[in-house]
């Protein structure tokens, strides 16, 4: 079983308080950043209603004192995606089911392709304002990056996310 840390006054069912408020307070800050986005920087057809998903599990690590470790779930059902928006700190992000649209707009972004027949490929850093299309296995890492992501499949995508997060 997944150790979820809690407070005191969480129930004991559910995922912490700040981790349900993080993914919410997370999900419409990105669609308020969405919406203020020129129209030159929006990505057509994207549903922001079609993202869904919460916490795996998550905790506070004493040798990084000051930040929650999460790992999240994401599903993106076809059609949906997110307009432009921000991750705070750092992210390891990777595809495990799907067809997915990423394209980075700024900050530190790395991509790794799924290992074919052996060690995985060297790490790339993909230009800006590229959509980037991800399979199962691709994975990415970006701190302090800003980015558009959409389900560019006919099948849902699953997306496995693990985040520092500043308390």
């Amino acid at each position: 079983a997944m150790h979820v840390h809690r407070n005191p006054t969480d129930s004991p069912s559910g995922p912490t308080r700040r981790a349900v408020m993080g993914s919410a307070g997370a999900l419409a800050a990105a669609l308020a950043f969405g919406r203020r986005a020129t129209a030159q920087e929006a990505t057509p057809n994207i549903d922001p209603e079609g993202v869904a998903g919460g916490v795996l599990g998550s905790g506070l690590p004493t040798s990084v004192p000051g930040v929650e470790l999460a790992l999240w779930r994401t599903i993106v059902a076809p059609g949906g995606g997110l307009p432009p928006h921000t991750h705070p700190g750092p992210m390891v992000l990777v595809v495990d089911a799907g067809t997915w649209g990423y394209t980075p707009l700024g900050g530190s972004v790395r991509l790794t392709r799924a290992a074919t027949g052996g060690s995985p490929p060297a790490a790339e850093e993909p230009p800006p304002g590229v959509e980037l299309i991800l399979t199962a296995g691709d994975a990415i890492f970006a701190e302090n990056s800003r980015d558009v992501m959409r389900n560019a499949g006919e099948d849902d995508v699953v997306l496995l996310i693990a985040t520092l997060i500043a308390e």
